[in-house]
């Protein structure tokens, strides 16, 4: 049976990840800080072994005296929009890097997965595999691919299986207030109007459950060390997604597309080929997309309420 160390446990794909683990008898560890927000987790909390991080040397001994087998780092500090070029910010997530490898070594861990993003690609247009040639263009995308290299270095010299997921859009229940879907319902409850700009650019969707579930199969599975996508393959518009929102929950909102300009080299198609990572893990049944985004409209709305 695997024993997995969730770093990150409490965010949005975290949080996730955890709850199919867990519903799967898989042992799930969780780090977090004394002053952390695990509401996400609140309906399994009981089921996850935590460790708080708040004392270095704390943490570090009750981790290096377990007997875990995978780790999935997700943490990442400076993710907000407005620390994606602060070096001082991004350059702190290295050392506990660092320390999460050395801990994986001592204690026998076997896989490494570290969810990485769509960023390290910098700029493109168009559905992409991992031979595209990484190009960071913030300090956030340049630590993601310093600690890529860290990752395959330290593992390749210790034996540790490496995964590592660059990751694409995602949307469902439990995300921040201020993204996308959580802050169109805000707006279409409080407002009449809201302006926006052409919404040509498409994005390939992957609905966060379906994530677990790859996740699921990412822990379980024998794979090959190495970067792999992780993107739906249904490209929507940001216009009509909008757009369902808007008929869903406030029909008479009025939308106005054009007002605003796409920022300065706005992506117009962002989508990850992952027939890479399905060729070691089988093809996921995915949930359709309606329905998908029906229940989490519904997960806000009432929430909301």
């Amino acid at each position: 049976m695997n024993k997995v160390l969730i770093t990150g446990i409490t965010g949005f794909l975290g949080s996730h990840i955890a709850e199919n683990l867990i519903a799967s008898n898989i042992t799930v560890i969780g780090l977090k800080r004394k002053n952390s927000d695990i509401w996400r987790c609140r309906d399994f909390e009981d089921a996850i072994h935590w460790i708080d991080l708040d004392e270095e040397e704390g943490y570090v001994k009750e981790l290096s005296s377990m007997d875990f087998d995978t780790v999935i780092h997700g943490a990442w500090i400076g993710v907000e929009s407005d620390l994606r070029d602060n070096w001082v910010e991004q350059s702190k997530n290295i050392s506990f890097l660092l320390s999460l490898l050395e801990i994986s070594k001592n204690v026998g861990a076997s896989k490494f997965i570290f969810l990485g993003s769509q960023a390290e690609y910098g700029n493109f247009n168009g559905k992409i595999n991992e031979l595209y040639p990484a190009n960071a263009l913030n300090a956030y995308a340049s630590v993601k691919l310093a600690c890529l290299e860290l990752v395959k270095t330290f593992c390749l010299t210790n034996n540790i299986n490496w995964i590592w997921l660059r990751l694409f859009s995602f949307f469902g229940e439990k995300e921040n207030s201020n993204w996308l879907i959580p802050s169109l319902i805000h707006s279409m409850k409080i407002e009449n109007q809201k302006d926006f700009t052409n919404g040509e650019q498409k994005y390939a969707y992957l609905y966060v459950k379906d994530f677990a579930a790859i996740m699921n199969k990412v822990v379980k599975s024998s794979i090959q060390s190495g970067v792999y996508n992780v993107s739906s393959s249904e490209v929507r518009s940001i216009k009509s997604l909008i757009e369902e929102v808007r008929d869903y929950v406030n029909p008479n909102f009025v939308l106005n597309f054009g007002v605003l300009p796409y920022r300065e080299n706005q992506s117009m198609h962002m989508e990850g080929d992952c027939e890479k990572l399905f060729s070691q893990i089988g093809r996921i049944s995915s949930t359709d997309f309606r329905k998908a985004l029906v229940n989490t409209l519904e997960y806000y709305i009432k929430n909301n309420s």
